[in-house]
């Protein structure tokens, strides 16, 4: 009696197992976001980072990322660890968030669709608030898509570093651990078809520069904590220079009075996992309100007059004066 033969697609068929996915969607950080780097912005359901010196926008376009969640419905989780946030910058920017006071105390507070936290001293707190989020999300008590937005990963110590116990290393550690192998995990899981709701990660990471080891190499700009965050993010966005911030101030002058009125940055994607595209010599003006377009000096010249024609009051308010007021550029920093 003669043997079935087994074909290749039997085999296939019995040893390989597809899981289904939703489809790709980003969140939206404006046309001038999407002229510079090719992408609209941080893309959902993933691990991503915002990598850059100070003062190149990286916060601007971690609010912008909340902003347009807002808009879309889902809840922005606000991890701050920098304490440098301010909700009157972030509401320049559109986030929808109002002054409250208690009529009691006299204490101010915002409010707003948003879950806000800066209680945090280490690493562990972090992502056991975000587990905490997550595990209140199956059992059905937070029915909201969540986009978390820490600003800023180096800024504190894993438990054992703050106890005085550890450093660097134990820091690098508990990350790849609680994020790499965690989180990661969990936030991966949600783009999954079965999955109700989808989550995203957007950490701002402090940079450090390593130096080149021959006379002829180039500094790298490297994230803090190990590398552990920059393998497990899908995005990397870089803001600004590899070895310093390379932006310019442009100041609006009126009458002897100079205000900063915008910063002029380079956007790159250092690694693209989505979808393998994306620029690496994108140029973009931050502002106080939002990024605007600057690829070239004909297109930035148009974006400031539009820019100034839509916000002459605030401007004028800034200024102390009515009427127009002079750019003028400082030296790249």
């Amino acid at each position: 009696m003669a043997l079935k033969k087994r074909t290749f697609s039997d085999l296939k068929n019995k040893f390989s197992k597809k899981a289904n996915f939703k489809p790709e969607r980003f969140f939206d950080l404006g046309k001038a976001f999407l002229d510079a780097t090719g992408l609209p912005g941080p893309a959902m359901g993933h691990l991503q980072m915002f990598l850059g010196h100070s003062d190149t926008g990286k916060t601007t376009a971690l609010i912008k990322s909340a902003v347009d969640a807002q808009k879309k419905g889902i809840l922005p989780v606000l991890i701050i660890t920098e304490q440098k946030w301010g909700f009157e910058h972030a509401k320049l920017l559109g986030f929808d968030c109002e002054e409250v006071v208690d009529k009691t105390t006299g204490e101010v507070d915002w409010d707003g669709f948003f879950l806000f936290n800066n209680d945090f001293q280490y690493i562990e707190e972090i992502t056991d608030y975000i587990n905490t989020l997550l595990d209140a999300q199956d059992k059905g008590e937070l029915e909201y898509d969540l986009l978390f937005l820490w600003d800023s990963v180096g800024s504190v110590p894993c438990k054992m570093t703050f106890d005085g116990k550890g450093g660097k290393m134990h820091n690098a550690a508990t990350l790849a651990d609680k994020i790499g192998m965690g989180l990661n995990q969990r936030i991966g899981k949600s783009r999954r078809q079965d999955s109700k709701y989808t989550n995203t990660l957007v950490v701002v990471n402090q940079p450090w520069v390593e130096l080149p080891d021959n006379p002829f190499g180039q500094p790298k700009i490297k994230a803090k904590g190990g590398e552990s965050l920059w393998l497990n993010s899908t995005l990397v966005f870089r803001f600004g220079n590899q070895k310093n911030a390379g932006c310019t101030n442009i100041s609006a002058v009126k009458e002897k009075r100079k205000v900063k009125f915008a910063t002029r940055t380079k956007i790159t994607i250092m690694k693209n996992h989505v979808n393998g595209l994306g620029y690496e010599d994108g140029k973009i003006l931050i502002t106080p309100h939002g990024f605007i377009s600057g690829r070239e000096a004909s297109e930035e010249k148009k974006s400031i007059d539009i820019y100034k024609q839509e916000y002459a009051t605030f401007w004028s308010e800034q200024l102390g004066v009515g009427g127009g007021f002079e750019i003028k550029e400082e030296k790249e920093k």
